[in-house]
């Protein structure tokens, strides 16, 4: 089985939010709003990814295809736009506001990094490198886009997440609160 590294189309769009919805605590935001279904969550998201100014959005994202279907995906973006890019999210997700998902209240990111915002590989496509070409591809982004760090954050309840982040040369840059969970914030120097 080939898999190639591509930039996200348009079309990708309804692949690539239920990869970004596996990096996200979809229980929570749930729990939060009982008439948001897991299916209204990603067409909200699908949304997101097909929009051009958005932290989800296609331009943002790097794609994983293996026989014609996408099977993982990455985004980042210039930490410096973060703002920006969020304030379509966070208007759409307003029912979220003034709670512990507050996503408004959120500052994952900001100028001098190249933020990986979202990180996902379909679970039947794990172990075979995917994910590993999907940050090598992000990297190289980075870099041609000028940057000298990667930037993402990692729950510190998720040990294995953090290993694979340092065994990619991440090093811890600080701590963030994100969505009532710790988080450690990782940066990578790609220069």
């Amino acid at each position: 089985m080939e898999i190639t590294v591509r930039d996200c189309k348009k079309e990708d769009a309804s692949a690539v939010a239920w990869l970004i919805m596996s990096a996200w605590p979809v229980e929570e935001f749930l729990a939060m709003d009982p008439s948001m279904t897991l299916e209204s969550l990603h067409d909200r998201i699908r949304k997101y990814v097909e929009a051009d100014n958005t932290l989800y959005s296609y331009r943002n994202t790097i794609v994983a295809v293996a026989d014609g279907s996408v099977c993982g995906a990455i985004n980042g973006y210039d930490g410096a736009l973060y703002e920006e890019l969020k304030r379509p999210v966070t208007e759409d997700l307003s029912v979220f506001q003034n709670s512990p998902n507050d996503f408004s209240k959120v500052k994952e990111t900001g100028p001098g990094e190249f933020y990986l915002d979202s990180i996902g590989v379909d679970r039947s496509m794990r172990s075979r490198g995917i994910g590993s070409m999907l940050f090598e591809a992000a990297f190289e982004r980075a870099r041609e886009s000028g940057f000298d760090k990667v930037g993402l954050i990692v729950d510190e309840d998720k040990p294995k997440a953090e290993a694979l982040y340092l065994r990619l040369g991440f090093r811890q840059a600080g701590i963030k609160d994100f969505f009532g969970h710790r988080m450690k914030h990782m940066q990578k120097d790609v220069r």
